[in-house]
């Protein structure tokens, strides 16, 4: 019995001694710090863009400003279509265009040439040339509209025009009434 309580002994000493080195560990609540905020670069982007500078509609008139825009039942613009891309004859390419019947077309640009090929199945015909793959633009206009803004008499703003047969003030367009600007691409010939 001896024996036994010395193997008890040899058990239970040393477990007696290192239950107390052993230190429990009890969380405590510590507030955390906030988090450190890091500075990131500042990217500005400009999303403003310049409009085209038009006269106030609060701008002082003599006539009344136009509800609508009384040149549009008087004028119409022409219709505008490309009728055949990259057409070559001799290695010259060539680009059949089709307007509304009587249309004109005004060039700007010398490299580009027109040819009246009169009116064809109700369209007025023009076939053009240039120099391959360079896109030109043409002015078209419909010759009977005759009506016009005066911007001549006093009665309206700057940048505005007088319409006498609705008696008020419109702002003048930037093309003429009754033309658009059409682009006409010359393709290329091998």
């Amino acid at each position: 019995m001896n024996g036994k309580i010395i193997r008890s002994l040899f058990y239970i000493i040393p477990t007696f001694l290192l239950t107390g080195c052993i230190t429990v560990f009890v969380p405590v609540n510590t507030p955390t710090p906030p988090p450190t905020p890091i500075p990131l670069a500042t990217i500005v982007i400009s999303t403003t863009t310049e409009a085209p500078a038009l006269p106030s509609p609060t701008a002082t008139h003599s006539a009344p400003v136009c509800r609508v825009d009384p040149l549009a039942d008087v004028c119409s613009v022409p219709n505008a279509g490309t009728l055949t891309k990259n057409t070559c004859i001799k290695k010259v390419p060539y680009t059949l265009l089709g307007f509304s019947p009587g249309s004109i077309i005004e060039i700007a640009d010398p490299n580009l040439t027109c040819k009246n090929e009169g009116l064809r199945g109700g369209v007025q015909q023009y076939s053009c040339t240039g120099q391959q793959l360079i896109s030109y633009d043409i002015k078209v206009c419909n010759p009977t509209c005759t009506a016009a803004l005066d911007t001549t008499s006093g009665l309206c703003s700057t940048g505005y025009g007088y319409d006498s047969a609705a008696g008020c003030c419109w702002p003048v367009p930037d093309l003429e009434p009754g033309c658009m600007m059409y682009r006409v691409d010359i393709g290329a010939c091998q």
